[in-house]
């Protein structure tokens, strides 16, 4: 890694990595959809959080709009060549 920018989109992407399994392990739904109103042009929609608790839902949420790039990165292919694994592992957990 030569630039600090690549290296904050390492750290960046294992956060992702990380949540999007934490959110599987918990059972929920991840998904990225098209959302053109918006400057990327996608929204991460998580179901399922209807069976946590308030607390932790918000939590949560908190955490994946402050990964959302991450995450549509890792939804929709585009970061990680790992994600066959990935997914295998949150299908798994």
């Amino acid at each position: 890694m030569s630039s600090y920018r690549e290296m904050a989109r390492s750290g960046a992407s294992k956060q992702a990595r990380a949540l999007y399994l934490e959110l599987r392990a918990l059972g929920l739904e991840v998904r990225a959809e098209n959302d053109t109103s918006g400057l990327a042009n996608y929204r991460i929609v998580v179901g399922g959080l209807s069976s946590l608790s308030p607390v932790h839902a918000d939590r949560l949420i908190r955490r994946v709009e402050a990964n959302e790039l991450g995450l549509a990165r890792v939804l929709l292919e585009r970061w990680n060549p790992d994600l066959h694994a990935i997914r295998t592992e949150g299908r798994l957990a």
